[in-house]
């Protein structure tokens, strides 16, 4: 098939991309959410050390995912470039995930130790698994409307996934008795989500490299793809939003509304809302423009999260805010990442060099690099003003859990939308730059697209 013609996408092939999505944030959420308030109030970890922890780990993990983008894009076998690791690196991260909660029976400094060999592995193998997964999407259609469907099924699933961890992590913890068979349960799930994925869809739209991609390419193909850059700037923010946000949520609930027993409540109508959010999202875009979209979610969300620290320490106001913030996330989310998909397309028109996992490996090093500064900076400030893990806390500490929970997320969502306010690449201009591509030599075919099923 030409470039530029439109191909339906078959029903089995987004139901199958979505289940590695569902199966990918269920370990996400696991950790993102719950990892921090284990090593503190489990292990026994310093909040300060478990910053720094998340600080050096996600160092190397922005070195590690360059790197793997990179041979990603020089990948070639007869399962195709990317299909492949989705088994490789899914098995990998099934067990860092679960060897991430194991509390060794080890001096304080063995533990420390010990969460700095198991997280690092972990987020060197979900990277291994997550960049491929991710720039699967820009292979499997070219169509803009088609692209909007690919893309905002997985992210739908990817917030159930997060809803399904929220809903039940604490009640299995508490269940068991421990953190080890509930991790192994979502390990299980990872595994046999990446294998529906890698037997369901197929990589219609790829190129042949005709040179090895290289660190100087890749660094060449980001200084010229200024819509990239602006996006990942903005999505940067977004991403630290909600690391804040989900991580200090139990803090939040825990000691400053004294309602522990409703923190998954509270998860589960984040999650419900982000879900929302993500379904209308591509309604919204197609009505109004993914730009405008993603622009629209980011300011509702900054809207409720600021209004939220005003409300005082009341449950119901941060239930109703929260859903508000949240649907806006779940807007903006879906927006902006078929958005990067599109700076495939512009980065190949730019520059020759069509690197899906060098973009999609921009976007993790994003996620890592937003991971990262909410988990350290939280750590960081909890020490500061005196966090005592399991006690009462003094008033000074609440303050500042609610700042972390509300001023901060929100200064940081008006932030973002500096860089986004910039990004040009219009519904209009991606497809003025597919015709362009389409007239120049037949140097790129297109695999035929495959059959809609019934």
């Amino acid at each position: 098939m030409s470039m530029g013609v439109q191909s339906k996408v078959s029903l089995k092939t987004v139901l199958s991309y979505g289940m590695g999505s569902f199966g990918n944030n269920i370990i996400y959420a696991l950790t993102s959410t719950y990892l921090m308030i284990f090593y503190t109030d489990s292990v026994g970890l310093n909040a300060a050390a478990v910053g720094t922890l998340f600080l050096i780990a996600r160092i190397w993990d922005g070195i590690a995912d360059i790197i793997i983008g990179m041979i990603v894009d020089n990948t070639e076998t007869r399962f195709g470039k990317f299909r492949p690791y989705l088994l490789i690196g899914g098995f990998f991260a099934a067990v860092a995930t679960v060897a991430c909660f194991i509390s060794p029976d080890l001096s304080h400094t063995g533990k420390l130790i010990y969460a700095y060999i198991t997280y690092i592995a972990w987020g060197t193998s979900f990277a291994i698994m997550d960049i491929p997964y991710w720039s699967l999407s820009a292979t499997i259609t070219q169509d803009v409307k088609e692209r909007n469907k690919v893309v905002a099924f997985p992210r739908t699933i990817a917030a159930v996934g997060s809803l399904f961890a929220s809903l039940l992590t604490l009640p299995l913890a508490h269940y068991f008795g421990n953190w080890f068979m509930l991790s192994l349960i979502y390990a299980c799930i990872l595994m046999i989500t990446m294998i529906i994925t890698f037997s369901g869809v197929k990589e219609n739209y790829t190129v042949k490299r005709q040179e090895k991609q290289t660190p100087k390419a890749v660094w060449n193909l980001f200084i010229q793809n200024k819509p990239l850059r602006y996006l990942i700037f903005s999505m940067l923010l977004v991403e630290t939003i909600l690391t804040i946000r989900t991580t200090f949520s139990i803090y939040y609930f825990k000691y400053n509304l004294n309602a522990e027993n409703i923190a998954s409540l509270y998860l589960t109508l984040f999650f419900t809302a982000q879900i929302v959010g993500a379904i209308a999202s591509p309604f919204i875009s197609n009505k109004f423009g993914k730009k405008r979209a993603a622009i629209g979610g980011i300011a509702l969300n900054a809207v409720a999260t600021l209004t939220m620290f005003v409300t005082g320490f009341h449950v119901m106001p941060v239930m109703i805010l929260s859903f508000l913030a949240s649907f806006g996330g779940g807007v903006s989310n879906i927006a902006q990442t078929s958005m990067l998909a599109d700076c495939v397309e512009y980065g190949e028109w730019k520059t020759g060099n069509r690197a899906e996992g060098m973009v999609f490996s921009t976007n993790i090093f994003k996620t890592k690099v937003a991971s990262a500064v909410g988990g350290a900076v939280g750590g960081y400030i909890l020490s500061a003003v005196g966090y005592v893990p399991n006690q009462i806390q003094s008033h000074s500490t609440l303050v500042w859990i609610a700042l972390i929970f509300t001023i901060i997320p929100g200064i940081l969502c008006l932030l973002s939308l500096v860089p986004l306010a910039k990004y040009e690449l219009t519904e209009k201009r991606y497809l003025e730059i597919l015709q362009d591509m389409k007239k120049r030599s037949g140097r790129i075919k297109e695999k035929p697209a495959m059959k809609v099923s019934s």
